[in-house]
């Protein structure tokens, strides 16, 4: 009897540790942006994190890690890469470095405005550009966003109206080897600098302006220490949704589709608010009083295409891939 009495209450506790043990692993995904946490990227973010916990409250849990509170801008592709990072929103600039093919989707002008350019990557073009990415680097790209149109914010007033009126002004650009030769193309001598540093950097005079979304700019609050915005406009620039393969490989069939639904959700959410930010921001610009320069683009294209036409420029670009892009209706 005490041996069976001993079976019985070692079946009884084994039940108990079984019942307070999860059938499967919850899967984390963290989600790394350098952006604030006011911007529509965040707002993005946040739909990814509500759907996805939702539909999958015991299995999935989604933390979102703004302001560079995670990964250092610029470092996010190859976390993802290394599997130590589930989720973020790389660019076409950081792709580029390791797909150098697709250095044409980075070059100022080749998109005519934002529906151009989610029509280009929502379409073949998009399709092929993701493919490569998931076979050659990794990651999944689920959807594309819109980050906003690049224009120059100068510290003081200039009153630019060609490429000329750039000679010599140091221009903060993200750190990689496209982004600097973009400042080049403007006209300007290109520092490399991550976003955390610029304030600081405008106020000292340590550099002459910085290239960014209007959204953006405000967002970093580079107004404050700026006197002048140059509507260059020279690129309009969309994000990446993207996944980590490894992170990707972790989701069942059904949870693969709920994400990218909510991706696409998340994206057009941040492409509207975006373009109702970069009016919003500019209408407070000019209302502070600071200067907004529109310039003749006829001579910035011109100084682009010059200088992207020099040897080994786009020696590497898909042939054929700008003029596919241009013919993208």
């Amino acid at each position: 009897m005490k041996l069976l009495s001993r079976i019985i209450a070692g079946a009884f506790v084994a039940s108990l540790a079984l019942a307070g043990t999860p059938a499967f692993a919850e899967i984390e995904l963290r989600i790394s942006s350098a952006s604030p946490p006011d911007s529509p990227l965040v707002s993005a973010f946040e739909v990814i994190k509500e759907r996805m916990e939702a539909a999958y409250p015991d299995d999935i849990k989604v933390s979102i890690h703004h302001s560079s509170s995670l990964f250092k801008q610029g470092t996010e592709l190859p976390a993802m890469q290394r599997g130590n990072l589930e989720m973020a929103t790389p660019i076409v600039y950081e792709i580029e470095q390791q797909l150098p093919e697709y250095g044409a989707l980075g070059k100022p002008y080749v998109y005519r405005d934002v529906d151009h350019m989610l029509a280009v990557f929502r379409g073949e073009i998009g399709d092929q550009f993701r493919a490569d990415v998931e076979a050659r680097m990794g990651v999944v790209i689920l959807d594309t966003g819109y980050l906003g149109t690049r224009t120059v914010g100068l510290r003081t007033v200039h009153n630019v109206k060609s490429p000329d009126d750039l000679a010599g002004i140091k221009l903060r650009m993200a750190p990689g080897a496209a982004y600097q030769n973009l400042a080049t193309a403007l006209g300007a001598t290109p520092v490399s600098m991550p976003a955390t540093e610029v304030y600081l950097a405008l106020k000292t005079g340590s550099i002459d302006g910085q290239d960014n979304p209007l959204n953006i700019a405000r967002d970093w609050k580079f107004n404050e220490v700026t006197g002048e915005f140059v509507m260059t406009n020279h690129l309009v620039q969309p994000v990446f949704f993207a996944i980590s393969g490894k992170a990707w490989a972790t989701l069942s069939d059904e949870q693969k589709a709920t994400l990218k639904t909510a991706a696409r959700e998340a994206a057009d959410l941040q492409i509207g608010m975006t373009r109702e930010d970069e009016k919003d921001a500019r209408e407070q610009f000019e209302a502070a009083g600071i200067v907004i320069s529109t310039p003749d683009l006829a001579p910035f294209h011109a100084k682009v295409d010059a200088v992207y036409a020099q040897p080994g420029m786009m020696d590497k670009w898909l042939p054929g891939l700008t003029d596919r892009v241009a013919a993208t209706k």
